[in-house]
């Protein structure tokens, strides 16, 4: 009997300890309280690569050309910039380029952030360079950083994008007040290809100007899928485009993993 009751009070045990496990086990998305928004992330991010290939990234570097234009389609500004982006153990890097007279940079790391010009820092420019840097590192990992602490997500609904392209719209709302990893509280919308889960555009609204940006042409080559080409267009609130804003190419990627 006594051999009998000992193994019944184990086998509780066992069943308690492997109930416990379970519940403390988190995920990426744990935070994530709406389960729509929870699907449409969760088919996004496996269309995109995989979580487990973004989380595997140790740095990459790229090269990113940028054309501005003003309301007459006449160029504001060009760009050919370098980025180079380390992700373990904390995010770091640096994005520089040059024009017909200058040379400059942005560099950020956990400890500090600074601009230079011709090689000379510049005075008062962290807050500046962190979000130069937090916004092109952004960009260029969605939809995975729609993962990080402190988004608000909500589910906006369906909506109909050109062709035909039924998507998932999901609102993401940043508060860099309270999280040093938010460059901006501007609201974004973003555009989940209802079949494949693809992000197919974004819209932000810098008041009191909306930007539409398209997604135009991505590639498959890496780890994750990745932008080749995208264009911006100035906009009002239901996307009805206005004049083309930027073209913004995308290579020469190069990935290196934790493992390497």
């Amino acid at each position: 009997m006594l051999r009998i009751i000992i193994q019944s009070i184990t086998l509780l045990l066992l069943i308690f300890n492997i109930s416990c496990n379970h519940a403390t086990e988190s995920g990426p998305l744990d935070h994530v309280k709406d389960l729509m928004v929870k699907d449409v992330l969760q088919k996004g991010m496996s269309s995109a690569g995989g979580i487990e290939n973004y989380l595997s990234i140790d740095s990459v570097v790229y090269r990113k050309r940028t054309v501005l234009y003003l309301e007459d389609g006449q160029i504001e500004s060009e760009l050919d910039q370098l980025h180079r982006y380390k992700l373990q153990p904390e995010v770091s890097g640096m994005i520089t380029w040059k024009d017909s007279i200058n040379s400059h940079g942005v560099y950020y790391s956990q400890h500090e952030s600074y601009k230079t010009m011709n090689g000379v820092k510049i005075e008062d420019s962290s807050e500046s360079a962190k979000q130069s840097f937090y916004s092109s590192y952004y960009v260029l990992f969605l939809p995975f950083k729609l993962m990080d602490a402190g988004v608000s997500l909500s589910h906006e609904g369906v909506t109909e994008l050109g062709a035909g392209k039924k998507a998932d719209v999901i609102k993401a709302t940043y508060n860099p007040q309270e999280h040093g990893n938010h460059s901006t509280s501007d609201e974004w919308f973003f555009y989940f290809d209802k079949e494949d889960g693809r992000v197919l555009a974004n819209l932000v609204h810098h008041p009191p100007t909306y930007a539409f940006i398209e997604n135009t042409e991505t590639t498959e080559t890496f780890p994750l899928r990745m932008n080749l080409y995208r264009q911006t267009w100035r906009t009002d609130k239901d996307r009805n485009k206005k004049y083309l804003r930027g073209e913004f190419w995308y290579n020469d990627y190069k990935f290196t993993s934790i493992d390497k």
